[in-house]
Order: structure tokens, then sequence, then C-alpha cells
């Protein structure tokens, strides 16, 4: 249900429930839910009496059915079963119904003149004292009213998706002619049964003989088709003629039938849409209300013979709007007399149990014949091509079964191996990263390594220095050195290496250049670990980094696997994502049409054009899955403000230009 119609039923709601609270008596505040202080002084406020007492339970059904109809704030409008069921429960407990019912004459009703508008409403019932509990069935047909007004306004916008989406796909069809082509072998079986139906009908009726020969039957045959031949080339020749675009109904002659049928199925549609559209406008514009200070019931009597009006008139076939409108506009407008509150609720019972069912099968026999062919009409070219080459695909699948099967096993083995190795692995990487879990690290180093080599080269240094010092070294000296040696500083190897290199072949055999050659090579060791384990240290830095860049391509391919098989288990995969923005496109662009070019100069749409401005944002509405999900809660904001017609056209103008500024990126 769409924002404003949502609105309307709970501020309905609000001015009922208020309505009950000020008319009825005290007495019955605590059967309704209602506080003493809310409801009205009357005559029963004072303290109860035993015929009180027996009032109150005699009308306890009728509180019982008021309570089951009426929307408490927050809930939920009543189902079409719970409204069925409640006026019944209510017509078999009102004395009034039961004595209508009984054959009597009905004492019990309004003056039968429309002319008494301005007398006591309740003038024409017998027993005055029952004034409370009249009001109590005047208040159960009210709400009544307001959850059929509820369920027909939500009916209609329903309906509204299956046209729209009909309307466009008539329009994609004859947009190109490839989709005729198609569209025309789709139909050719049902228009050649259609063909040989009519031909054979003509020719049944040029037979003079009661019992006509077999060669009657073939001469009277072809005299009908060639009938029918000339008959098509006659009418081929003068659409050509009259056609505006003569050159493009030459070229498409073949398809000429073809594009006709098309255009009267979309014009059926289009005319059963701005039926429905009438209907939204009028009963959005008719207003239902409950004042206190105005004969509301008189408004709910007129609002429900206008709601019977539409629902006999909204589905039927060929209607137009002007005469749809003046129909319901005489009925809205017609006098009628003043009648007992069962009569209303029969009438809305009769509109509940048997209006909005039959409303909604003549509805769907419309677009089942004039909507898209079913899908055994669409796909049956295909089945039967599948068909036709089903022995030479068996044959091929029958030689290549083993490596088909083959092919089956290493589909499904790369499957579980890219779930498990490119989604679980890093998932289960990354939340060790984030946990910190030190015995899940890999280390390009061993912990031990670095330390080892690093004392191993110390000692080696120092072993060298105190065998080539002159006197020896003291133990500062000592430690001097080993602290160089931790920094890096191995000169006092290197001194002595500088001077063995001068004689080098005497120095390596008899001297120390081997030793200072070794030490340099642990040396190298020790600084090749030591970048190493910087390397290492800065990997384990950006570990978190890397898990998420390695887990990113294969949860962005599932995200969009899942989303695909989501959209086709609830009936939106086959439509793209392309499909979705041509259609927001060309429903914001005919709702600017309508607010610009068709309100003229003028404050206010006219009702049909108040109903398609509905129905298009219900489309808008139900294509919002193009708009990112963090901006679908303004964009729900707009299209209620669009839809808002107690704006005023400049308004709805300056919304339509917001929506296009705001979201016109996303349509591209």
């Amino acid at each position: 249900m769409c924002t404003i119609v949502d609105a309307r039923i709970q501020a309905l709601s609000v001015d009922l429930e208020l309505l009950a609270s000020t008319t009825l008596p005290t007495l019955y505040a605590p059967r309704l839910g209602l506080t003493s202080g809310q409801a009205s002084s009357t005559a029963l406020d004072e303290p109860p009496t035993p015929e009180a007492d027996d009032l109150l339970e005699a009308s306890e059904p009728l509180f019982a059915a008021l309570n089951q109809l009426l929307i408490r704030p927050g809930g939920s409008l009543p189902s079409i079963k719970t409204l069925e069921s409640t006026l019944r429960r209510y017509l078999s407990q009102s004395p009034d119904a039961k004595y209508a019912k009984s054959g009597k004459e009905e004492v019990r009703t309004y003056s039968e003149s429309g002319e008494d508008d301005d007398e006591d409403p309740w003038d024409g019932y017998e027993n005055p004292s029952s004034d409370g509990t009249k009001q109590v069935e005047w208040l159960i047909v009210a709400a009544g009213a307001v959850v059929l007004y509820g369920r027909l306004l939500d009916a209609l916008l329903n309906q509204t998706l299956p046209l729209s989406e009909d309307i466009f796909y008539w329009d994609n069809v004859l947009s190109r002619p490839s989709g005729l082509v198609v569209y025309s072998i789709q139909t050719a079986p049902f228009r050649f049964v259609s063909l040989a139906q009519e031909i054979f009908t003509d020719a049944r009726k040029r037979l003079t003989t009661q019992r006509p020969s077999l060669s009657d039957w073939i001469t009277t045959l072809r005299a009908s088709v060639h009938r029918h031949r000339i008959s098509m080339r006659r009418l081929s020749v003068l659409r050509r003629a009259v056609a505006p675009t003569a050159l493009f109904k030459r070229a498409m002659s073949p398809l000429s039938t073809v594009y006709k049928d098309v255009q009267t199925k979309q014009q059926q549609l289009r005319q059963l849409r701005d039926a429905q559209a009438s209907a939204l406008g009028l009963l959005v514009g008719e207003s239902l209300h409950f004042r206190h200070d105005t004969d509301w019931r008189r408004t709910v009597e007129r609002v429900v013979d206008v709601m019977q009006a539409i629902v006999s008139g909204v589905s039927e076939s060929g209607c137009q709007v002007d005469n749809f409108e003046a129909t319901v506009f005489s009925v809205s407008s017609a006098p009628r007399s003043r009648r007992p509150p069962y009569v209303v609720a029969q009438k809305i019972l009769a509109m509940a149990s048997n209006g909005l069912p039959s409303q909604s099968k003549s509805l769907a026999a419309i677009v089942r014949r004039a909507g898209k062919p079913s899908l055994l009409t669409r796909y049956w070219p295909l089945c039967v091509c599948t068909l036709a080459f089903s022995g030479t695909f068996g044959q091929i699948l029958l030689n290549r079964r083993a490596s088909i099967a083959q092919w089956l096993a290493d589909a499904s083995s790369t499957a579980l191996d890219f779930w498990q190795n490119w989604v679980v692995e890093p998932a289960k990487n990354i939340i060790s990263t984030i946990r910190h879990d030190d015995s899940a690290q890999v280390a390009i180093v061993g912990r031990k390594s670095l330390q080892a080599d690093m004392q191993s080269l110390e000692r080696m240094v120092v072993d060298f220095a105190v065998d080539n010092a002159d006197s020896g070294l003291s133990p500062s000296e000592i430690e001097t050195v080993r602290a160089g040696v931790r920094e890096g500083d191995v000169s006092a190897v290197l001194r002595v290496y500088e001077q063995e290199l001068k004689t080098p072949l005497k120095n390596a055999v008899r001297g120390e250049l081997i030793r200072t050659l070794l030490i340099q090579m642990q040396k190298t060791k020790v600084d090749v670990e030591v970048a190493i384990t910087g390397i290492d240290r800065l990997l384990k830095s950006q570990e978190l980094v890397f898990g998420v860049v390695a887990a990113l391509p294969s949860s962005i391919a599932c995200y969009f696997a899942f989303g695909w098989v989501r959209r086709l288990y609830s009936g939106k995969g086959m439509k793209s994502r392309a499909d979705l923005k041509a259609t927001v496109v060309r429903t914001l662009g005919n709702v600017e049409r309508m607010l610009t070019v068709r309100s003229g100069e003028g404050e206010w749409l006219s009702y049909h054009d108040e109903g398609l401005v509905l129905c298009e944002v219900h489309v808008l509405r139900n294509s919002a899955d193009v708009i990112p999900r963090e901006l679908r809660a303004d964009w729900a904001r707009d299209l209620g403000d669009l839809e808002d017609i107690k704006l005023g056209v400049h308004r709805q103008r300056d919304t339509i230009v917001r929506i296009w500024r705001v979201y016109g990126r996303f349509f591209e």
C-alpha cells in the first residue's frame, strides 16, 4: 500500500475512533476500550438501571463487531474475510435486519425523499431510546466502509503492476521489427487456427446443399481462401494509403496484421489502466470523513455507492474514462433516501464477498486476453527446436558421456576447492590475524636463527681481536668490540684483512686471510638475515591488508552469485538491471509529462491524472532495486512527496526535478 493511502486509512481510523469516543454514551466506553472521560454525556450517563443493563447486554454483539473492525493506532487493516464474518455476525444480530427479513413492513426506515438533509438524522425510528444502539450500528457500518475503502485502493494499486509490465512488454515488441517477427512466430499456430476457423465458417455458410460432397467442400474452401486473400490485399493497400509512415508499413506489410493485433491489445490495456487510474483518483478525491458536526452517515452512504459503481465499472472491457467518470459522478451526486445502517452494511458485504472477487476475475480475464503471451506461447519455438535437435544432442551426449561425467566431476571439485581455498581459508587467516594468533603466523626466518648467528659472529670477532692483540684486551675493550659487532662494526677484522691482502698467497697458507674471509661470510649471513627479518616484520604489519585483498575477489564473486540466485528465486532474476532502469526512466518521464503538459496552468490535477500519478509512483516504489540500499529511505520519502496531491502541482514538479537531480546518476 502506498504512503498516501496508508496515511489516509490511518487518519480515517483516528477520526472514527474520535467520533466513537465523542458520540457514544459513557456506559458504552468500557465495551469499546474507551475511557469514561472520552465518551459523551447523554441520557445514559445516569447511574446504571436494570433497563440500561439489559440494553448493554443486548448490544454486546454489536460492541464485539465494532471492536473487530476498528483500527487501533499502529494496527493493521482487517482482511476481507474478517470484514465479511463481522458484517454477517452484525446482520444476524441486528433487530432491523431480522425485522426486514421477516417480510413485515419496514417501519424503522428513513424518509423516502432526499430533501430532508437539514432534519434530524435519527427521525424515522420508532424507539428513540435505542439511539445509542443505532449509533453503534452506524459506527460498525463506517468502520466496514473504511476497511473496504482501504482494501479496494490496495487492490487497484496492486493490479497496476501487471498492467504496466504488459504495456512495457508491448512497447518493446513494437519498438523493433525483430520483436514483431518473434511475436509472429510465437503466435503463428493460434493465428493459423483462427484463420482456418474463419475460412471454414465462411465456406459452411456458402454451401447450399444439405449434404455436400467432398468436391463441393473443396470448391467452396478454395473460393473462401481466394476471397480472404483478396480482402487482406485490399486492406493492406488501404493501410498503406492512409498510414502516416507508408514506407515503414510497406516494408512491414507481411507483419501488418501482427502489428495491428499488438496495437489493439496495448490499447485495451491502456484503457483498463486509465479506468483504474480514474477510480483511484475518484476514491482519493471523494473524501471519506467522520466529523461530528456534519452528517457523516450520509457521507458513508455516498462513498459506499461510489465504491459500488467503481467495482462494477472499472473492469469493463472498452470502458472509456469520460463515461466511467460521468457514471461515478452521477452516482455520487444523485439524491438518495435515508436508509437504515443494515442496508448499507449489506451493500458493503455484497462488495466484499462478490464485488471485489468478480472485479479481480474480470480484470484477470482481460489481462489474460490482452496481456503478454503465456510462457508456453513465448517459449514453444525454443522447445520445438530443442526437441527437433534432441536426437543429435542425445547422440553427442551419449558418445561423450565419459568426458561429460569427468567435466561435471571437475566442475564440482573446482567449485568446492574454490570455496575452501579462496573463501574459507582467507576468512580463517583474517580471523587469525585479527586475533593475533602467533602460532598461526608464518615467518620467513626462524625465530632463534638470527639470534644464534649474531652470537656466533660476536664470539668469532672477539676471539679474532683477542688473538691479534699485542698485549691482550681488557674486559671493557672486549665488551666494546662485542657492542660494535651487534651494531655491525667488524673493523677489527677488516684491518687485519686489509693487511693480509698485501700477500694473499702467503697469508692464505700461513696467515689469517682464510679466517677473516670466513668471519666476513658469517657477517654477510647475519646481514641477510637482518634484512629478511625486516621484510618479515613489514609483511606481518600488513598481513590483515593482504588477507582482505586475497579474500576480496572470491567474496565479490560469491556475492553476485548468491544475489542472482536470490533474485531468480524471488521472480526478479529474469529482469535485468538495465530493464529496471529503463522502467524507472520511462515512468518518471510519464509522471513529469502529466505534471507539466496535462496540468496546464492549473494548481490541481484531474482525478484521472491523480490516479495515474499514484499508479506510476507505485511502479517506481516496486523498482527501488536500482537505488543503493543506503538511499532507499530517502527514495521512499521523495516518492511520498511526489504522490501527495495536497502539495499541488507546483510542489510535485519541484519534487520530480529533485528526484532527477539526486537520483539521475543511478539511471544512466
